[in-house]
C-alpha cells in the first residue's frame, strides 16, 4: 500500500508538470460597442486573440451589416516572466435592416468568437409641437402587396423635407432572399400637406423575390444636417440633424404556379403592336417592319425576344432590339422595339405571322398569351427589267455596202448591249443585301450582347441571365433546355441546371450565380456538339 500511494503522488506531480509546461491555448473574444442603436448608426464591433496570428472572417456578417471599415493593433505584455502577445480587431458595421440581429460566431484562425446580438431600433421621427408639421418625413409605396417569384416590385421612397439640406443619406437596406437594386433616376418636386409646403425627393428601387413566403422590406431611413426654414428667414433658426424613418413593408410571395408556361413571365399587361409595316412590296427589293412589345410590371431583361413565324418566300433580316424602362405610377414599365427587313422572293399575297408571347396576368392569375393579326404583303414583280434591244438598220444596196461600215455598225450594238448588261449588273448589286454589313451587324449585335451578359453575371440578375445566354449560339437556342443539349461544356451544362432550378424549381439561387460566374466567365465560344454535313448552298454570312 505504501508503494502504491508513492507511484499515485508520482504519477500526481507528472501530470501536474506536463500540464504546467503546455503553453495557454489562444483566447479569442468579442464584443460591440453598443447593444442597441437606431437604423442609420453604425456599431464598433472589437475582436481580441491572445498569443496566435490570424484574421478575423467576416463574410457571415455581409447579410445583415455593411462592413465599413476594420483597424488592427498588436499589444505585447509580460506577465510572469513570459511575453504575451495580444491582437485587436476593431470592425465598424452598419446594420442593414431593424429589429433583433443575431451576430454569428466569427472564425479566427481555429477558433472562434461567442455569438453577439444586436438590436436596432426604427429611427423616430423628431418630436414636434401639436401646431408644429415636421420637418422631414418618409414614405415607402410598393407596386404590389402580393407577388410572384421573380415578379418586379417597384418600390419608391418619397423624403418630404421643409428645411434646407446641407447633407444627408437615404437608405433602403436590402432584404433577405431577394435582390434589390436602385431603377432609374431620382426625381424633385414640390409638395403642400396642411398648409406645409414641402420638397420631395423620390427615389425608386426594383425588387425582385426569389423564394416564396412572407418577405420583410425593412425600415428605410434618413439622416442629415440642414436649416430650418422659419417666419425670419431662410436662415433664421440655424442648423438642426434631422432624420426619419418608414416603417418596414410585408409582401406575400407566391410561389411559380403549376399551370404556368415556360419561360415564367409575370406582370400586369403586355401588349405586342406593329409600329410601322407597307402594304405594297416588290420581288427583290427590302421593306421595314418595326415590331413594338410594351410590358407593363417586367423589365426589359425578363421580355423575351420579338420574333417572325418562318416563311419560305420570305428572306428576314432582324436588327437588335432597342429597349427602354421607366417608372409609371410607382409601377415598373419596359419597352422593347425591333426592326425587321423583309425581303420577298416571289411575287403574290404574303402573310407575314409574329410568333406570340405567352405571360401570366398577376391580376386574373392565368396565362395569357399577346398575339398579332396576320400582316398581309401585295408582292408585285421586280422593276428591273431587260429593255429590248435597239432596232438594226435597214440593208443598204449591195452597191452602197462597205464591209467597214457594217463592221462599225455592229460595234456600235454590242456597245450599247455590254451598256446595258453592265447596268442592269450594277443595280442588282444595289438591291441586294450586302452580306459583310449584315455579318458586321451581327458580330457588333454579339459582342453588345455578351458585354450585357457580363454585367447581368456581376449583378447576379437571374432573369436577365436567362434571356441573354440562349442569344450566344447561333442559331439562337430558343430555350434554356435547348442551350443546355448544344453546350459541349459540362460546367456550363450545370451551370444552366442550377439556373433553371433556381428560377423555377425553388433551388438555391445563390449556388447558381457562383457557378454561372465561373462557367461563363469569359463568355468563351460555344459550339454545337457533333459533326455537321457540308450544307446544300453557300453560308449566307461568312464564317467568323
Amino acid at each position: 500500500m505504501k508503494h502504491a500511494r508513492i507511484i499515485m503522488r508520482l504519477c500526481g506531480l507528472w501530470l501536474l508538470l506536463m500540464l504546467l509546461s503546455v503553453p495557454a491555448v489562444a483566447q479569442v473574444r468579442a464584443s460591440l460597442s453598443q447593444s442597441s442603436i437606431d437604423a442609420g448608426a453604425s456599431v464598433t464591433l472589437t475582436i481580441e486573440l491572445e498569443d496566435a496570428r490570424a484574421m478575423p472572417e467576416l463574410a457571415p456578417l455581409e447579410t445583415d451589416f455593411m462592413v465599413l471599415r476594420m483597424d488592427s493593433g498588436r499589444q505585447v505584455e509580460i506577465r510572469a516572466g513570459r511575453a504575451h502577445a495580444r491582437q485587436r480587431f476593431a470592425v465598424q458595421l452598419r446594420p442593414r435592416r431593424s429589429g433583433r440581429i443575431d451576430i454569428p460566431a466569427l472564425k479566427v484562425g481555429g477558433q472562434y468568437t461567442q455569438p453577439l446580438s444586436l438590436q436596432v431600433a426604427d429611427v423616430a421621427q423628431q418630436a414636434n409641437s401639436p401646431s408644429q408639421a415636421p420637418a422631414v418625413f418618409l414614405e415607402t409605396h410598393l407596386s404590389d402587396t402580393a407577388a410572384y417569384v421573380q415578379q418586379a416590385v417597384g418600390i419608391t421612397l418619397r423624403l418630404h423635407y421643409a428645411v434646407n439640406l446641407f447633407s444627408g443619406e437615404l437608405q433602403q437596406p436590402q432584404p433577405a432572399h431577394a435582390s434589390l437594386m436602385p431603377f432609374g433616376s431620382d426625381s424633385r418636386s414640390r409638395r403642400v400637406i396642411d398648409g406645409q409646403e414641402y420638397r420631395v425627393l423620390e427615389r425608386h428601387y426594383l425588387l425582385i423575390p426569389e423564394r416564396s413566403g412572407e418577405l420583410v422590406l425593412p425600415a428605410a431611413w434618413f439622416r442629415g444636417e440642414g436649416e430650418r426654414i422659419g417666419t425670419a428667414g431662410w436662415f433664421g433658426q440655424g442648423r438642426v440633424q434631422v432624420q426619419a424613418s418608414a416603417p418596414a413593408k410585408r409582401l406575400a410571395v407566391q410561389p411559380i404556379p403549376a399551370n404556368a408556361v415556360e419561360p415564367w413571365l409575370p406582370a400586369r399587361k403586355l401588349l405586342l403592336r406593329v409600329l410601322d409595316v407597307a402594304q405594297q412590296a416588290q420581288v427583290g427589293q427590302g421593306m421595314e417592319l418595326k415590331l413594338v412589345l410594351h410590358a407593363d410590371g417586367a423589365t426589359a431583361s425578363q421580355l423575351p425576344p420579338l420574333e417572325l413565324e418562318p416563311h419560305p418566300q420570305l428572306q428576314v433580316f432582324a436588327e437588335p432590339a432597342e429597349s427602354s424602362e421607366g417608372v409609371h405610377q410607382g409601377r415598373i414599365e419596359s419597352t422593347i422595339i425591333r426592326k425587321f427587313t423583309l425581303l420577298p422572293l416571289t411575287e403574290g399575297e404574303m402573310v407575314v405571322q409574329v410568333k406570340p408571347i405567352s405571360w401570366w396576368d398577376v391580376s386574373t392569375q392565368s396565362v395569357q398569351k399577346a398575339t398579332l393579326a396576320p400582316i398581309r404583303l401585295n408582292v408585285a414583280a421586280g422593276s428591273l427589267q431587260l429593255s429590248p434591244a435597239p432596232p438594226v438598220a435597214a440593208a443598204r444596196p449591195a452597191t452602197e455596202s462597205r464591209p467597214v461600215r457594217k463592221s462599225a455598225t455592229w460595234h456600235r450594238w454590242l456597245g450599247w448591249v455590254l451598256g446595258l448588261a453592265m447596268l442592269i449588273l450594277f443595280a442588282s448589286w444595289l438591291v441586294r443585301p450586302n452580306p459583310l454589313g449584315q455579318w458586321h451587324k451581327r458580330r457588333m449585335a454579339q459582342r453588345r450582347m455578351r458585354s450585357t451578359l457580363q454585367q447581368a453575371l456581376n449583378a447576379g440578375d437571374l432573369p436577365a441571365i436567362a434571356k441573354l445566354l440562349p442569344t450566344l449560339v447561333v442559331p439562337e437556342a430558343s430555350s434554356l433546355s435547348e442551350l443546355r443539349s448544344r453546350l459541349a461544356c459540362q460546367a456550363q451544362r450545370e451551370a444552366i441546371g442550377l439556373l433553371q432550378q433556381a428560377l423555377w424549381g425553388g433551388g438555391n439561387a445563390e449556388a447558381a450565380r457562383k457557378q454561372l460566374r465561373k462557367a461563363f466567365a469569359h463568355v468563351p465560344p460555344l459550339r454545337t456538339p457533333g459533326k455537321q454535313g457540308e450544307p446544300l448552298l453557300p453560308p449566307l454570312y461568312p464564317e467568323r
